[in-house]
């Protein structure tokens, strides 16, 4: 018993301390810095955590081991994929719009499962071929198991700078719509490859395909089994805590179900978000809409916040090997190449089929640049079983997740202006 009781004292210390760091940094970063919130606070997560450091060689504030160990036991592959996600996704989908998504229906569905397939084996091959040249020692499987956790996209800084600017209504659905469904794509990528990289099974292409249409499939109709079920109870319910508490216990069980059955949580909890925000919260009154849309809203910029600020401790007191540096390098450059052919090949036969009417060039440029890569793709990495490999790709990862939140995403309002974004799109 007393050891349940400091384990419980342990977690609840540990949940306070992070909660602590996500306030202050976030006030920091309002009220001197007043960058976008996930870039300010990833940076200032970077910056706290470099000055521990330099504290700790001086003999200032002990040993910085003590912290390391305390960001290494955060856990961010089971707080995010087995916690934070779900109820990310949820309240991300609920203010989607169904009318400008499904206008853009073909273009979402070719990005967020073509492009994000194309860009996993794009960067798979690409990474082994580079690595191989030069005698870094990452097997073809494991190239692959990168290319999965790298390829989906995570642009919500892009979208909060974008949106400053003057994002048309048709390119924020394409860019959101993306990002949602193609993290629910990549996990399921992420899988197979990890399946194989284990030797737990050798499945055959077929193979492969019949588990991705399982999991996507899968995912959809249990996310709208787990939406008509909230649908059904929140319009039969006046009360604002009760509301809250159906979807909070809705979303979490379609989730733990869609792990025991082997379907996308991910796309389950997107569908759930996508019906109850266009087809649910316009059917409840006002008093009862504007509490549930604020509380899910506080949900998710809250959740956002603490992911960067772990995401920053993660990147900080990660330590680099001789090559760690040069293959992060590497990988960035190929993570952006490759997303670009993976979008732009797509968007072009769209394009010459009559579906889309867009600058793909341009189309393709954006995407790219505003493609960032998150906290899924760390965690996904640090999910990993021990092994050389696994910290080679964590470099890798971090370098990426790194370059894209705080180079791209602090760059992309300044190369594309409102002007240049509105002649993306033809028909905008």
């Amino acid at each position: 018993p007393r050891g349940r009781e400091c384990d419980t004292l342990n977690l609840f210390s540990t949940v306070a301390a992070v909660l602590g760091l996500t306030a202050l940094l976030n006030y920091v970063n309002e009220r001197y810095l007043r960058l976008p919130q996930t870039i300010g606070l990833m940076m200032l997560a970077l910056g706290f955590t470099v000055l521990l450091a330099v504290a700790g060689r001086l003999g200032v504030l002990g040993d910085f081991t003590r912290f390391k160990d305390f960001v290494s036991h955060l856990s961010l592959s089971d707080t995010l994929l087995k916690g934070m996600l779900c109820f990310m996704l949820f309240a991300g989908s609920i203010n989607v719009k169904a009318h400008p998504l499904g206008e853009e229906k073909w273009v979402v569905l070719t990005l967020a499962i073509g492009a994000t397939i194309i860009a996993a084996i794009l960067i798979g091959l690409s990474t082994w071929v580079l690595f191989a040249t030069f005698g870094i020692a990452l097997g073809l499987v494991y190239a692959f198991v990168f290319g999965a956790l790298i390829s989906p996209t995570d642009p919500i800084a892009a979208l909060a700078i974008l949106g400053k600017v003057g994002l048309p209504p048709r390119l924020e659905a394409i860019i959101d719509g993306e990002s949602l469904f193609n993290d629910g794509v990549g996990v399921v990528l992420f899988s197979i490859a990890l399946t194989v990289a284990l030797g737990t099974s050798q499945p055959t292409l077929m193979d492969a395909v019949v588990m991705f249409l399982r999991e996507v499939l899968g995912g959809v109709v249990l996310g709208l089994v787990a939406a008509a079920l909230m649908h059904h109870m929140l319009l039969r319910t006046v009360d604002f805590g009760t509301q809250v508490l159906i979807s909070l216990a809705i979303v979490a069980m379609a989730y733990a179900i869609a792990e025991h059955i082997a379907v996308s949580g991910p796309i389950a909890t997107v569908i759930i978000g996508l019906v109850v925000g266009n087809a649910t919260l316009p059917r409840l009154k006002q008093r009862e809409r504007v509490p549930f849309a604020t509380f899910w809203r506080a949900i998710d910029e809250g959740l956002n916040a603490m992911l960067f600020v772990l995401i920053g401790l993660h990147i900080a007191v990660v330590p680099f090997s001789t090559g760690g540096g040069p293959a992060a390098a590497s990988a960035i450059v190929i993570c952006l190449v490759s997303r670009w052919i993976s979008v732009y090949f797509p968007l072009t036969a769209l394009s010459r089929a009559g579906i889309l009417e867009a600058n793909t060039v341009g189309l393709s440029n954006l995407l790219t640049w505003a493609g960032l890569r998150g906290g899924l793709a760390i965690a996904m990495a640090l999910s990993l079983p021990a092994s050389p490999e696994k910290d080679l790709i964590l470099q890798m990862t971090y370098g990426v997740v790194a370059f894209s939140i705080i180079v791209q995403g602090l760059t992309v309002g300044r190369i594309f202006k409102a002007d240049r974004l509105a002649r993306l799109l033809t028909s905008s």
